[in-house]
């Protein structure tokens, strides 16, 4: 399996990533001024380490973590970050996007993200014990159960996280 990981900027919200309609859509200035700087951290992130992008036509997943003090819905920011990634040439296009997790956590930064990228060859059929070590793997990421409210309500007994 192929992955790499990486630090960048903190997306946008899909709702600023584009203004005007049909032959007028274009990218907003903080959509555009985003691509620019996540892409220069991704190319200096490339020289130093070396990472290698996943395979093209080969299924992939993703963890982001996002910081725990973001305003805003973390999923709606997934969008500019995979298209960024296909973008740089650092992932196949997010039709081939098997799935991901994204949580919130405390030793990210403010206003960046930390995003991996993990190649899963032979798709869900012939992985899903992998997958299934992917997502232990990211949960295990942001060590305390009670940084998750999906845990602290299972332990609760709770059907929502403000009933726990």
């Amino acid at each position: 399996m192929a992955s790499f990981t990486l630090t960048l900027p903190l997306p946008p919200s899909v709702n600023r990533l584009y203004q005007g309609g049909g032959k007028n859509k274009r990218k907003t200035p903080q959509c555009a001024a985003w691509f620019e700087e996540a892409g220069w951290r991704m190319n200096e992130a490339r020289a130093k380490s070396g990472y290698k992008p996943l395979t093209a036509e080969t299924w992939y997943w993703t963890d982001v973590r996002m910081p725990e003090n973001h305003l805003g819905d973390s999923d709606n920011r997934l969008k500019a970050l995979h298209d960024l990634l296909h973008q740089m040439g650092a992932t196949p296009d997010d039709r081939w996007l098997m799935g991901g997790t994204y949580m919130r956590c405390p030793d990210v930064l403010s206003g960046t993200c930390i995003v991996t990228a993990t190649s899963i060859p032979g798709g869900i059929q012939s992985r899903a014990e992998e997958i299934r070590l992917l997502v232990e793997r990211f949960n295990a990421s942001c060590a305390a159960e009670d940084l998750n409210p999906i845990n602290e309500t299972a332990r609760n007994g709770a059907d929502t996280p403000e009933q726990a």
